[in-house]
Order: structure tokens, then C-alpha cells, then sequence
């Protein structure tokens, strides 16, 4: 089955050499796969190096959407942007997936507005899978999508969590918990304490506040929510402090001018362990909530972070995964109002 890409061009610290790159090297790999490429035209133009493979295709967008840009200011001034291109090429049809490693506020922005919002959820959220030592795979979310969300957000939230996890596994009754500063029922922001009231008579199989520390540990939950500043410090955190050990491990293993031996050896005992919290392994996180396939990645995505994201986005299309969770999510609402 076949699968038609949208990228945002213009997205990324290293906007276009880096997307443009990308969807090359994959598009010659994968001849099932199409992608638009969406962004000013003579700049892709410039990072393409001989002829253009017919599964990619130039759609042109006239203004760009900065990094530091407002995003309701991008939203109604920038309505020729990349993002709104590819947007709007997303909710006309023309492709299954929309990816960008852009200005995150922009895309969910455009999103919101353009794609919209399910019908029974009232906020979207960003949604990431994270390892943990016990083998489970964790769910965690709103990793940058509503800055301060209302107590009822963290329970559409907690639903979003719950389809996401039983559309890739198959899995019912996912364990939900709030990422909270201690496990105590009194403890945290009168939001977060309300939220945990809500989700208490949801019917979802709740439980409870949890710590930072358990995170990767024993988090003893399958999809974990929170608000999208908490969530976007800790997963940066978490891949800085991943980047950080690795480099102290190296350090020890053998002195700085044998860097091919320490890297061997690093990679034969340890590499296995850190790719797992690796961003470019993993690509993009889902924006979860809206009425089509969306996902954002790290505006420093390198080429194997877009092609993994690219490809992620591409599985996602061709297992129908949106028409799944939207049932799931309007299956999981209806049972629990």
C-alpha cells in the first residue's frame, strides 16, 4: 500500500538541506512512498543535486514561519507559509500525513484551526512513546501542544493516551497517571488536583499522581499526562541528560584521540540502551486530538530523524491508524459519559 507524505521544507534548524535530503534518500528506497515537499521553490531547488525522483513533488509556499514567531501572529499573517501549505494540502485530500520540525506553537495553531479538533475532545496534545527499564512502553503527553491546560484537558488527554496505546498494541484498559511534584491526593497546582478528581470518576482505570523520578523506573502506568510546559522541559531534559552520560561514559572508556575505539565499545555494551531515548530514533512525536495525521519533530531533527519520522508517519497511513483512534476515542468517550 502506498502512502502520500506532506513535509514542511522550511522546518528545522537546518531548513531545507536537511528535509530536502531526507525525503530524497527515502524516496529512492521506498517507491511506495510520495512526498510534497512544501516550501519556497527556489531554495528546495538549491539543496536537490541532479534530477528529482518522480515519487516527489514541489509544491511552492511564499512566506516562512520562524522559529521565534508568534504563533497566532504566524496563523493569521503567514497564511502562505509551509505549514499552512501543507496544512491545507492535508485537509483537501491530497496526502495522508502532514510532518514538520518547525515552529511547534505554528503547527498547533494551523492545526486547530484548519484540520480541527475532534468532537468530543477539547484540546489537542503532542504524544510520545518512551522505554522504561521494566520493557513497557510509556505514553506520555502534552509535550507542547496547550501550555496551561484545564482540569477537563487532562482528561481528554488521558482518552487521547488511552486510543493511542490501544491503536498501536491492541491493549485495553491502559493504567493512566498524572506526572505530579509528589504522589500525595493534596499535592500540585489546583488544576492538577482537580484534574486527578475528574479522571478519579471518569471510569478510566486511574491512578494516581506520579513522581519524575519514576518515570523510566517504575512509572507502573502506560500513558502519563500533564501539561505541555512540564511535558516539553521533561522530554529535553531527559534527551539532554541522555546525551550527557553517554558522553562520560565515553570519556572513561578510553582518552579523547582513540575515538574510534571508544566508540565501538560504547556502542557494543551501551548502545542499545541509549538509542532507546534517542529523539531521531522515534523522529516525530503524534499532535493527537486533530482530524488528520500530523506530526511535529525537533526543530534540530538531522536526516535520520526526518526519515524516521517520514516512515513512522507512512506506517501510521497505511494500518488506517486515524480512522482507528478516532473510533477508539469516540468509543472510550461514549462509554465513560
Amino acid at each position: 500500500m502506498s502512502a502520500t507524505i506532506i513535509v514542511d521544507a522550511m522546518g528545522g534548524d537546518e531548513a531545507c538541506a536537511v528535509p530536502v535530503q531526507s525525503v530524497l534518500e527515502l524516496c529512492k528506497e521506498y517507491q511506495d512512498l510520495t512526498v510534497l515537499l512544501v516550501g519556497t521553490e527556489k531554495d528546495i531547488l538549491s539543496c536537490i543535486d541532479g534530477d528529482l525522483p518522480e515519487n516527489v513533488r514541489i509544491v511552492s509556499s511564499s512566506s516562512e514561519i520562524a522559529m521565534g514567531d508568534s504563533p497566532a501572529k504566524a496563523y493569521r499573517e503567514k497564511n502562505d507559509s509551509s505549514i499552512h501549505k501543507g496544512i491545507d494540502l492535508l485537509v483537501e485530500g491530497k496526502g495522508d500525513a502532514f510532518f514538520s520540525a518547525g515552529n511547534t506553537g505554528a503547527v498547533v495553531a494551523v492545526s486547530y484551526f484548519k484540520s480541527g479538533i475532534l468532537e468530543s475532545i477539547s484540546r489537542p496534545a503532542l504524544a510520545a512513546i518512551y522505554p522504561s527499564v521494566d520493557s513497557k512502553k510509556l505514553i506520555i503527553l502534552d509535550l507542547g501542544a496547550t501550555i496551561e491546560p484545564k482540569a477537563e484537558n487532562y482528561l481528554d488527554f488521558g482518552i487521547l493516551g488511552e486510543a493511542y496505546r490501544f491503536c498501536i498494541t491492541g491493549l485495553e484498559d491502559s493504567t493512566i497517571g498524572i506526572l505530579n511534584v509528589g504522589e500525595e491526593e493534596n499535592k500540585g497546582t489546583k488544576t492538577v488536583v482537580d484534574a486527578s478528581e475528574l479522571l478519579k470518576r471518569s471510569g478510566l482505570n486511574y491512578t494516581g499522581f506520579i513522581e519524575g523520578n519514576r518515570l523510566f523506573v517504575d512509572p507502573n502506568v502506560d500513558v502519563l499526562v500533564t501539561d505541555a510546559f512540564t511535558g516539553n522541559i521533561t522530554l529535553k531534559t531527559v534527551e539532554g541528560l541522555n546525551e550527557a552520560i553517554s558522553l562520560m561514559i565515553k570519556s572513561k572508556i578510553a582518552p579523547p584521540r582513540w575515538k574510534r575505539t571508544r566508540a565501538f565499545f560504547f556502542n557494543k555494551i551501551f548502545g542499545e540502551v541509549f538509542s532507546q531515548f534517542q529523539y531521531n530514533l522515534y523522529g516525530t512525536a503524534l499532535l493527537l486530538g486533530t482530524n488528520h495525521l500530523i506530526g511535529v519533530g525537533h526543530g534540530r531533527s538531522d536526516v535520520s530523524a526526518f526519515k524516521n519520522a517520514i516512515l513512522r508517519l507512512k506506517k501510521h497511513a497505511e494500518r488506517d491508524f486515524l480512522n482507528k483512534f478516532k473510533e477508539r476515542v469516540k468509543h472510550t468517550k461514549k462509554l465513560k459519559s
